[in-house]
Order: structure tokens, then C-alpha cells, then sequence
């Protein structure tokens, strides 16, 4: 029989899916399914709900269901909504990223067995010694001052699997510098995270004896926001799916496909869906965006998807500004004009209902400072910010939310936070071992609970009596270890977040009191009532010298940010760029004047 001990929580919910067919028959479905899921179309909530249900009837323990995502943030919310069910990430349930999954089961139970040529036992990389082999490696072979870069190094080794292809050899000195890197890291007893995912695909694809086990451990895999992750686990999936009898539930939108300079390709996910042994879904409600931010956003792409708001009759505003003084000027114009009109026009709306983005850090560095002068708080989310969102910092956050008041309502839960403590620990303890740790982390946990208190003087506390000897005996742990210090500083007297509250630790991504500045491409997944875009000119977005493919990425990027709006998008621009080579007038975004040009058509007609 099934599990049983599954919540059955999930059942209420479900009622709700057969107001939308599509969400309905994407829970319904019974063998592979993608479910192609547009802005706001609750696609989260059907993944969710249909992991629940296949916990609860299709499977029965020890077998159970892998959910993979894009980042560790994705990952976070998926388990939020599942603790909310009450389900946790458990021996037959994983949620987690792609490299977490193929270090975790593949790698680790099967890698020595395959023989695979890596060392054993694993040791990653920290993101500091990969940044150090490959500067290495590219000066001995090119001279110091080369013109590649590193994300084009990473792009070859994730997108080009085939070693003996022409694919590998046509860009020859990538090969080159990519070879000898990974030679230099075996040399020192390393792999890095990229060689995670190509070497759980080789594993897949090469030993026909690793299929059975795992349909036999998961048997149902879920695999989320598809559109982002790469050929490597396309071809993971293929196998398992087609090749090795488990049951696939795909979500993704090749529209929000962003993440081309990392080897993923939207295209691989339409593959999928237009197979004949695949139920495909398309969800084309939008429950988020009003009825003419839903129709600019179509006009924006270019293509007509076929898109309804849900609330055909709420008002919006579009609007594209034109600002002097460039990015500073758009700031300032946010700030003194757009910021205090919208926290006026709706009642109760806060500033973490407002976000501005932006292309890069150096835009949010602009954007960042102007808040700063004008005495706003606020969240940054870009490669600038004060520390990475990785596994142990979200797990610190969700902790430091359950002690400022989240206890009183399980959210988060704590069996939950305790689950992914042991889960920190790679290799294996004793029973014995992690429940003494499991006690000694719920009197901490309960002795750090407090109404009011600053963030740092709990995560001191948190670090000196469990966290940091976590660390010492974990060396997977160690590139998160620095993020996990880069916080501290942040947090201490004198750092960026030095005022910072406990409850607002445990809400960083939510706080209704700051107002959030992120980049494009971390904003994909979020939502808020008000969106300002600065930076919507030509030479920024897009830059003005892409190739056809970029250019379509980029577009595809613009329409990320006018999805996340709820009631308002603000478009703005100066029709100028500074550059190295100074101020260059080649005026507004492309994508403005088509937009605008389309929206005029529309009216007229």
C-alpha cells in the first residue's frame, strides 16, 4: 500500500485545481507529464500538491520521489510549501538542487562502483580554489591577460558532454584551458560543481546497471523550472524516464529560459513536451498580473501565448519615463516620485510590495547607493550583495524565523530544520551520534528564541556552538562556510546589516519593510505589486552588439521583469549609456519602442 502517514492536507487544496483545467489535469496525469506553465499560473502550487499526492498514493516507503530545481532558493520554497502539507525532505523524498542530487544519489552511492575517474573520497571545490585553477591553468597557457573568460570556460565543459566530438574540439583553446583545469584539479584530489552534474550524467548514461536502482529508490521525478537546467540533466532525465521506467512530472516556460550563458537551452524542455510518451500541459491562467500588464508582457515577447489574467477587470499602470542623468537620475526619480505614488495608492501596501531591477551589480551598485542617501531600507539581491544564498545560509535564516516568533506557528517547522541539519552531514553518522546532535540543537534553537533582538546575536551563538564545528568535519561544506562568514560580517557592528533584526533575518525575502533591489535574472520566481525597471537602454538591455541568439535571451529577459508585476510597471530609460569609452547616445531599449509602438496598434484597434 501506499504511504499513509502523508497529511491529507493536501486533499482540501486540491479541491481548488478543478477550477483550471490545466492545473486539474497536470495533478491528474498518471504517466510522464510536462506541464508548460506561464507567469503567475500557480504552476508551484500544482507541483507541490501533485508531490503530495504522489506521496501519499503512488508510492509507498522506502520508495518515494526526487524533486530537482534550479537554485537553493527554488528549493526553499518548494519545502516551505510541502513542511505546510506535512511533508518533509526525508530518505524517500528529496527537493534539491541538480548538484545536490547527483552528488547525493549518484555520485556518492555509485561512483566508486562505476570506477568512475574522479577521486574518491569526493572532495568539492570551494569556489575560491576553482576561481584560482582556472586563472592558473589560462596564464600558463595563454599569458597573463588573456581574453577568455570563465564563464565561457563553464559554458564549454556544461553544454559540449562529448569529449571526442567536433563540438569539444571546434573551440580548441577552450578545450585546451577546460582539460587542463580538470587535470589540475584531480592533481590536487577535487572535483568542482559543475563536474558534479557531467559526471552523475556520464554515470546515467554509460552503466545500465544505475537505472534499475534508482527507479527502484525514486521511483516519480519531478523536475522544476526545466527550462534553466542544462543538457546534462536533460540527458539524466531521458534515461531515467525512457530508457529506465521512472515516472517523469517536468514544469518549466521556455519563454522565462535566462540562463544561457550556463548552458541551459529552453529548447530542450519543448523537446520534452513534444514527445509521443508525454502528456503535455499548458497552464495559460495568470492569477498575478493584472489584464493589461498580462497582454504588454505578450507584446513585449512578440508572440502571442494565449495568456488571461485572472482579474480581467483590475486597473494597472504601464508606463515608460524618461529620466536625465542616467541610472542615477532613474534612481532618484523612484525614489522621490514612483515609490511614494504607489505606497499611497493602495492601502496597506509596503515597501517589500516594490521592487526595483535592474541588469548587473554595477546598476544595482547606482540603485543601491541613492536608497541608501534617501534613508530606505532595503534587500539586495545580485553578486554585490552582502552574502550568497546557499544551503546553510537559507537554513540559518528559516532558523532565526522559527525563533522570532515562527515557533508559535511551526513556520518553519522545526522538525523541518532539524531534518536538514543531518542533512549537512555528508558522511554518514551513527544514530546515536545525530541524536545527540538533534537535542543539542533544539535547546539552542529554544533557548535563542526572542520577540527582539539584533540578527547577529544569534547567529554568534548559532556558529560557536554548532555550526562552525559542522564545518571543520565537513569539507563539502567549506565554499558554504564562506558565505556563512561573509554573513557574519555583514552582521557585525559596523557591517552592512549590522541593524538588522532577527525577524528580519528570518524574512529576507519577504520583509514588508524593505524594498527589494535585485537583478533580472534573480528576480525570475518572485512577484510584487510594483515593478520599476531602470537601465532600458540601448547598450544595457540589450547590449548592442549581441549575436541573434543573445538578443532573443535578452528579450526574453525584459519580459522576466514585466511578468513579476501585480498592478504597476514602471519602464525606465535616458536614451543614453556610459561606457569606458564614455557617454554613448544610441537611445532607449529596442524593446521599448516595440512595446510602445504595439501597445499604440492595440488601442487604435
Amino acid at each position: 500500500m501506499p504511504l499513509r502517514s502523508v497529511s491529507a492536507a493536501y486533499l482540501t487544496q486540491a479541491a481548488d485545481l478543478a477550477r483550471n483545467p490545466g492545473q486539474q489535469a497536470a495533478y491528474d496525469s498518471t504517466g510522464n507529464c510536462v506541464m508548460l506553465a506561464g507567469p503567475g499560473s500557480g504552476k508551484t502550487k500544482t507541483l507541490v500538491l501533485k508531490l503530495a499526492r504522489v506521496m501519499a498514493e503512488d508510492v509507498r516507503a522506502p520508495r518515494g520521489a526526487a524533486c530537482i530545481t534550479y537554485s537553493q532558493e527554488c528549493a526553499r520554497e518548494l519545502t516551505r510549501r510541502l513542511e505546510r502539507l506535512g511533508l518533509r525532505e526525508a530518505p524517500n523524498l528529496f527537493i534539491g538542487t541538480v548538484h545536490g542530487f547527483c552528488l547525493r544519489h549518484l555520485l556518492m552511492p555509485y561512483g566508486r562502483l562505476a570506477d568512475l575517474p574522479v577521486p574518491f573520497p569526493l572532495a568539492v571545490a570551494t569556489q575560491r580554489q576553482s576561481d584560482q585553477a582556472m586563472r592558473r591553468i589560462g596564464d600558463r597557457l595563454f599569458g597573463a591577460g588573456h581574453p577568455y573568460k570563465p564563464m565561457e570556460l563553464g559554458r564549454h565543459r556544461r553544454s559540449i558532454l562529448d569529449r571526442t566530438s567536433e563540438d569539444w574540439t571546434a573551440e580548441e583553446e577552450l578545450a585546451a584551458w577546460a582539460e587542463s583545469y580538470e587535470a589540475e584539479l584531480r592533481r590536487t584530489g577535487l572535483i568542482d560543481f559543475d563536474d558534479i552534474v557531467i559526471f552523475g550524467e556520464r554515470l546515467v548514461s554509460e552503466h545500465n546497471w544505475v537505472l534499475p536502482l534508482m527507479q527502484a529508490k525514486f521511483p516519480v521525478l519531478a523536475v522544476d523550472e526545466y527550462q534553466d537546467l542544462g543538457v546534462a540533466l536533460h540527458r539524466i532525465v531521458k534515461r531515467m524516464a525512457f530508457d529506465g521506467g521512472v515516472r517523469l512530472f517536468a514544469v518549466g516556460d521556455p519563454d522565462q529560459s535566462i540562463y544561457g550563458f550556463t548552458g541551459a537551452d529552453g529548447a530542450l524542455l519543448q523537446e520534452l513536451a513534444e514527445r509521443d510518451d508525454v502528456e503535455r500541459v499548458q497552464l495559460q491562467l495568470n492569477y498575478r498580473s493584472a489584464a493589461s500588464i498580462v497582454s504588454a508582457s505578450e507584446m513585449a515577447l512578440g508572440e502571442a501565448r494565449g495568456y488571461q489574467s485572472n482579474d480581467p477587470d483590475r486597473e494597472a499602470v504601464i508606463a515608460m519615463v524618461e529620466c536625465d542623468d542616467g541610472l542615477k537620475g532613474q534612481a532618484a526619480h523612484a525614489i522621490a516620485e514612483i515609490i511614494p505614488t504607489a505606497l499611497a495608492a493602495k492601502h496597506g501596501r509596503a515597501l517589500g510590495d516594490i521592487a526595483i531591477l535592474y541588469r548587473d551589480y554595477r546598476a544595482g551598485n547606482v540603485v543601491a547607493d541613492a536608497i541608501t542617501k534617501a534613508g530606505l531600507d532595503f534587500v539586495r539581491v545580485d553578486t554585490a550583495a552582502p552574502y550568497r544564498k546557499v544551503a546553510l545560509t537559507s537554513w540559518i535564516e528559516d532558523c532565526a524565523a522559527w525563533c522570532a516568533g515562527g515557533w508559535r506557528e511551526a513556520r518553519p517547522q522545526l522538525r523541518g530544520l532539524l531534518d536538514r541539519w543531518i542533512g549537512f552531514h555528508k558522511a554518514r553518522i551513527s544514530e546515536e551520534k545525530a541524536r545527540a546532535e538533534l537535542q543539542s540543537l533544539t535547546r539552542l534553537l529554544w533557548s535563542l528564541r526572542v520577540d527582539d533582538g539584533l540578527a547577529r546575536d544569534f547567529v554568534a551563538p548559532l556558529r560557536n556552538e554548532m555550526l562552525d564545528a559542522l564545518i571543520e568535519t565537513e569539507p563539502s561544506l567549506a565554499d558554504q562556510a564562506d558565505q556563512v562568514e561573509r554573513m557574519s560580517t555583514a552582521l557585525a557592528v559596523g557591517g552592512a546589516l549590522a541593524d538588522l533584526d532577527l525577524a528580519n533575518l528570518g524574512s529576507r525575502d519577504g520583509s514588508p519593510l524593505h524594498l527589494n533591489l535585485l537583478t533580472l535574472h534573480s528576480a525570475k520566481g518572485c512577484e510584487y505589486d510594483v515593478v520599476i525597471m531602470v537601465g532600458l537602454d540601448f547598450g544595457s538591455l540589450p547590449w548592442r552588439d549581441e549575436l541573434p541568439a543573445a538578443r532573443r535571451e535578452s528579450r526574453r529577459l525584459f519580459y522576466v521583469g514585466l511578468t513579476r508585476a501585480r498592478d504597476e510597471i514602471h519602464m525606465l530609460y535616458s536614451g543614453y549609456v556610459d561606457t569606458g569609452r564614455g557617454r554613448m547616445h544610441w537611445g532607449r531599449s529596442p524593446f521599448l519602442n516595440e512595446l510602445e509602438a504595439r501597445i499604440e496598434e492595440a488601442e487604435d484597434d
